[in-house]
């Protein structure tokens, strides 16, 4: 049987939100054994886009003071990782909740940058696992996911979000 995976670059306080989001048996369980309800593939991802572009934010909440974490008119990132079922932000069965999902800000690049990385360079390792990733004018952290669509592994699907695509194909198709 294989181990759960762990990520090298990423702690599990910046996958998840803080403490007062999380179900009690979340609490219970102790944070790292977490690392097992994310999809490996997620977690693989995250390592090698990290390696590749350099440092990145998932969550930042555990930086701030804890009084503020369950507030939300404080700006921090706390959803960007898995989100409860409960979370109003994103979609009613956003992959966020199914722990398949990471919403990226890297130091060093754009959300651009890294687009026109995939259309380029599709076979690159740290695109491997992507099935589907989020793009319209002005994003300023990478979306990427493993939610299922009708090319499932042909291609990487680009999901519109708020208006456009930036300019992405509604598929990113992988060289074989």
């Amino acid at each position: 049987m294989a181990s759960t995976y762990i990520p090298q670059h990423f702690s599990i306080e910046e996958l998840l939100p803080p403490p007062v989001f999380l179900p009690d048996a979340f609490r219970r369980a102790g944070y790292e054994s977490l690392f097992r309800l994310f999809d490996f593939r997620v977690l693989v991802t995250l390592d090698l886009l990290r390696k590749r572009y350099g440092p990145c934010t998932v969550n930042n909440w555990h930086f701030y003071d804890s009084s503020a974490w369950g507030d939300l008119s404080v700006h921090m990132f706390r959803f960007s990782g898995w989100r409860p079922f409960d979370c109003e932000e994103g979609a009613d069965l956003s992959e966020h909740k199914l722990f398949r999902a990471m919403d990226c800000k890297f130091r060093q690049v754009t959300p651009n940058e890294i687009w026109d990385d995939m259309i380029a360079k599709t076979s690159a390792p740290e695109f491997e696992f992507m099935q589907r990733i989020e793009a319209f004018s002005g994003m300023t952290w990478f979306h990427f996911d493993m939610g299922q669509h009708g090319r499932y592994g042909k291609a990487i699907k680009v999901l519109s979000g708020k208006t456009n695509r930036a300019g992405l194909p509604a598929f990113i198709e992988r060289v074989a």
